[in-house]
């Protein structure tokens, strides 16, 4: 009580209960449930990375909800900032703030009128880095990225990547095509004069390409449309049926970016 940041912590969560509603890693088995095995297993690999065991679990959800990544007048680092950390996130806010010898310099790329609440961006975040590390999704987020597994038979699963306007990250194209590749396709990528990891940058043959596409837009569609029934079984739980609606619309936005380049794609 006699320290000068006890006023501070008195407005923080009083424990765990706090976060038991918002923050996946404290939810109950049931409702973890309702969620596992609809976004492709990510909130589940996400909470065991994150798990830290050797920490007090209500300190550990305190920072890794409120830190906010800071430049001072000599580096970079994360910190606990009162009265930045009670506002709330809006991506489509440009947000800038330092600190220089100790005053919070805070800046947005808006005007705010006298009765509006005040946002900040809290960085580009996914769905499942807001889910998991403050305990919210946004309805219409504009910096999501989903990611889902490939599996192929005999060979390693390819992860990819999915960004909000429906590009997918190409190394994973290069890894699909790779995979997919005829004997004779392999050997003629292998002869190209590049580096071993961009041998398969280029398309191969007019067959393997459509293949590349046809397996990624079949896999983007299953994983919609479960991430998407999941979101309407848990229609009575907004944070849930949020984020997987919110998983399920960037997939199929990858699905129109591939038909617009193959209108045609039998998948």
């Amino acid at each position: 009580s006699d320290s000068k940041y006890a006023p501070y912590l008195q407005l923080l969560p009083p424990d765990v209960e706090a976060f038991r509603e918002s923050f996946p890693r404290f939810w109950s088995d049931e409702r973890r449930d309702s969620l596992f095995g609809f976004d492709g297993g990510q909130v589940e690999r996400r909470i065991a990375t994150d798990e830290r065991k050797e920490l007090d679990p209500w300190a550990y959800a305190c920072v890794s909800s409120r830190s906010n990544f800071l430049r001072s007048s000599s580096d970079y680092r994360y910190s606990i900032t009162p009265l930045l950390d009670f506002m709330n996130h809006d991506a489509n806010v440009g947000t800038s703030a330092t600190i220089e010898n100790g005053i919070l310099d805070l800046s947005t790329n808006r005007n705010w009128n006298a009765d509006e609440e005040i946002k900040i961006s809290y960085g580009a975040l996914s769905n499942i880095d807001t889910l998991c590390d403050y305990g919210f999704v946004m309805e219409d987020n504009p910096c999501n990225v989903e990611v889902l597994e490939i599996r192929l038979l005999g060979s390693p699963s390819v992860a990819v990547a999915v960004y909000p306007d429906g590009s997918v990250d190409k190394s994973a194209i290069y890894m699909l095509r790779e995979n997919l590749a005829t004997p004779e396709e392999a050997t003629l990528a292998m002869s190209r004069e590049e580096s071993p990891l961009m041998k398969f940058s280029k398309p191969i043959s007019d067959r393997n390409e459509l293949d590349v596409y046809s397996l990624l837009a079949s896999s983007l569609d299953d994983a919609a449309s479960t991430s998407a029934s999941g979101a309407e079984g848990a229609r009575d739980d907004g944070l849930i049926s949020t984020y997987l609606s919110g998983r399920a619309g960037t997939l199929r936005r990858g699905i129109e970016a591939i038909l617009q380049k193959y209108p045609d794609l039998e998948y």
